[in-house]
């Protein structure tokens, strides 16, 4: 009984906001960013006369659309831009989006600002699927639950208004937890089913799954030397890159081990993102790695990092 009732407060339990806040900051940063890039080239990948024109996404999101049953794609899933062609609707949507995602940075109007967010995330997602990878899923799926959270409560425009005028406290009020839960057990379930899936394929359980992206010279990036991608190194790449990510499934949630478990997923990403051009993809994983501390574990980080700078001046 005392367990389940243990278990009940790490779920539903009242912490410091704290977290969460910083969380927004930088993962509506990344989004920002993430837009801010793909928009250099936005004719390409979202207007009518690019490579994927809205009655191309339509199809290849939904074989129904095949059929001629159109009419109820719209509420199976978030996609008020579904058949829309026009590309001046199109970028309007796609650059609100993208003020959402700043303001969401700077906690300003936060819960409206992260639920446009979400909902232009998502929108923008359907209207072109293809040009996804695994950190765009990520993307979605984190901004749906930003979204839910009381991600504006600290660190935020929002406390700082409310502080001005004399409406909030001067610590921040404790807010429901499980909105970090989720995001935290989704980025573990993420790692986990990750590792499954590849240790039921042949290439990552023989040790030979690591030799193949190095041959895919589209994803070239930094000059990496030649004896990483030979035998006997694929075998401790491939068997490592399964141990990290069984780890950031699984032990990331016994204390003891998290900072290690979790530097280990810092290390493997930062390789990806060094020897591979798979865009802001290790940046949006390992930046969501705090949501595994609880926010007095970050404010009390932050407060030892102030004495550390104040004793060195």
């Amino acid at each position: 009984m005392e367990t389940a009732k243990q278990l009940y407060r790490y779920w539903f339990g009242f912490g410091s906001p704290v977290t969460m806040g910083v969380f927004r900051i930088v993962f509506s940063l990344l989004l920002f960013i993430n837009f801010a890039m793909i928009g250099m080239f936005w004719n390409d990948w979202f207007g009518q006369t690019g490579y994927v024109p809205a009655e191309i996404a339509g199809r290849w999101l939904d074989s129904h659309y095949l059929n001629g049953g159109t009419a109820d794609l719209w509420f199976n899933r978030i996609d008020p831009l579904f058949g829309v062609s026009n590309d001046t609707v199109v970028k309007v949507v796609y650059w609100m989006t993208a003020g959402f995602a700043m303001l969401s940075a700077l906690g300003l109007w936060s819960r409206f600002s992260t639920f446009c967010l979400a909902v232009g995330v998502v929108t923008l997602h359907h209207r072109n699927p293809i040009i996804l990878h695994g950190g765009d899923t990520w993307m979605r799926v984190a901004s749906i639950y930003l979204a839910l959270a009381p991600s504006g409560a600290a660190v935020s425009l929002d406390r700082w208004i409310a502080l001005r005028r004399g409406k909030a406290p001067a610590q921040p009020e404790l807010v429901s937890m499980w909105p970090q839960r989720l995001i935290a057990y989704n980025l573990a379930l993420l790692y986990f089913t990750t590792t499954w899936s590849k240790w039921f394929g042949g290439l990552w359980k023989s040790g030979d799954a690591t030799w193949y992206p190095a041959r895919l010279h589209e994803f070239d990036r930094f000059p990496v030397p030649d004896f990483v991608n030979q035998y006997p190194m694929v075998k401790v790449t491939t068997w490592g890159t399964l141990a990290v990510e069984f780890a950031l499934g699984t032990l990331v949630f016994f204390k003891p081990l998290r900072k290690w478990v979790l530097l280990s997923g810092i290390a493997l990403h930062m390789w990806i993102e060094y020897s591979m051009n798979i865009p802001l993809f290790a940046f949006l994983m390992t930046s969501s790695y705090i949501v595994f501390y609880d926010g007095e574990e970050t404010a009390a980080w932050w407060d030892r990092l102030k004495a550390r700078f104040a004793r060195s001046q």
